[in-house]
C-alpha cells in the first residue's frame, strides 16, 4: 500500500465514525459512543502487559500487550470476560506508550505482541504507535482474522508478523461458540490475502474437546490444500475457561485419544510444520 503512515492514520481515524473495521459491518460511529457489537469507542486501552518467553523462538523475548475490546464472544476465552470490557485497563497515549515499547526493544525484546480482545479493532492506535516510535517497532498482530481487507491494507508494512487463530472449521460452531457469522469465508479470504503479500504468517488452531471432526480436521485440511507452505501450529493443551465449563463439549480437557487422532491426521497431511504441536 502506497499511502503514507500519516494518511493511513487519518483514514483509520475517519473510519471510526462509520465503523466497518470488521465483518460485523455495524456502521456505528465509535467517536460518539454509540453501541456496537464490540462495545468499543475511539479510545484504546491496555489491560495487561508483560515480557514473555512462551512464543515462537523467532519472537522471544516478546512484550505482550493486551488491548481491551473484542468482536467475538468465545465461550472458552482465556482472557474473558476482562478482554470484552472496552473500559478495562488504562488508555493508551501514543507517544509515551511508543517510547515505553521502544525501551523494551532496546532492552532486548524481539517483538511487540499485540493481543486482546481483538487488536485489529484498533488500527488507528497501532498506526499511531508506529508513527510515534523512535524506530520501526517489530509488531506482531495476534488476531481472530475477522477484519475487513481495509484494515490489512492499513497495517501492511507496519506489522511484521501476523499470528492468526483459525478457531473453527465451520460456520455453525463459530456461530454457537463465538457469536459470529460467515466465519470460514472471512478467515480464509484474509489468510489468502496475508499470504499473497508475503507477510510473515503463523496460523494456530486450538484443539477443542468434541471438535476434532467439525473444527480441527477442516482447518488443517484447508491449510494443507490452500497454504501448504504456511507455518501451522496445533495447540492441544486446552483448559476450560470462562463459560466453557457449562458447555457439554467444552467443559473438559481434551481426551488422550482425541489428541492422538489429531496428531495422526496432521502427520497424514504432510504439512511442513507437522511437528509444531504444543501441549
Amino acid at each position: 500500500m502506497n499511502l503514507s503512515l500519516a494518511a493511513r492514520i487519518d483514514a483509520a481515524r475517519q473510519a471510526l465514525t462509520n465503523c466497518h473495521l470488521c465483518e460485523w459491518h455495524c456502521g456505528i460511529d465509535r467517536t460518539r459512543g454509540e453501541p456496537a457489537p464490540c462495545k468499543l469507542g475511539s479510545e484504546t486501552r491496555c489491560f495487561r502487559s508483560y515480557v514473555s518467553m512462551t512464543e515462537e523462538l523467532e519472537l522471544v523475548p516478546t512484550r505482550r500487550v493486551y488491548l481491551a475490546g473484542c468482536n467475538f464472544r468465545c465461550r472458552f476465552c482465556d482472557t474473558g470476560p476482562t478482554c470484552f470490557d472496552p473500559r478495562a485497563g488504562r488508555p493508551i497515549e501514543a507517544e509515551p506508550f511508543a517510547a515505553d515499547l521502544s525501551r523494551s526493544v532496546r532492552d532486548g525484546v524481539r517483538s511487540i505482541h499485540l493481543l486482546g480482545g481483538e487488536p485489529s479493532l484498533h488500527p488507528h492506535t497501532i498506526l499511531e504507535l508506529a508513527a510515534a516510535a523512535e524506530s520501526p517497532l517489530p509488531i506482531v498482530l495476534d488476531t481472530n482474522l475477522y477484519m475487513t481487507p481495509q484494515v490489512l491494507d492499513w497495517l501492511d508494512g507496519v506489522v511484521t508478523w501476523i499470528v492468526g487463530d483459525f478457531k473453527f472449521g465451520n460456520d455453525a460452531c463459530a456461530r454457537r461458540l463465538a457469536g459470529v457469522e460467515r466465519y470460514v469465508d472471512v478467515v480464509t479470504r484474509n489468510l489468502m490475502r496475508i499470504a499473497e503479500r508475503g507477510t510473515n504468517l503463523l496460523v494456530r488452531h486450538l484443539l477443542m474437546p468434541g471438535h476434532l471432526e467439525c473444527c480441527f480436521k477442516p482447518v488443517a485440511e484447508w491449510i494443507a490444500k490452500s497454504l501448504p507452505n504456511v507455518r501451522f501450529e496445533l495447540a492441544t493443551g486446552y483448559v476450560p475457561c470462562w463459560r466453557a465449563e457449562r458447555d457439554p463439549d467444552l467443559g473438559r480437557l481434551n481426551a488422550a485419544d482425541e489428541v492422538a487422532a489429531a496428531r495422526r491426521h496432521l502427520r497424514s497431511l504432510r504439512l511442513p510444520t507437522e511437528a509444531a504441536i504444543h501441549e
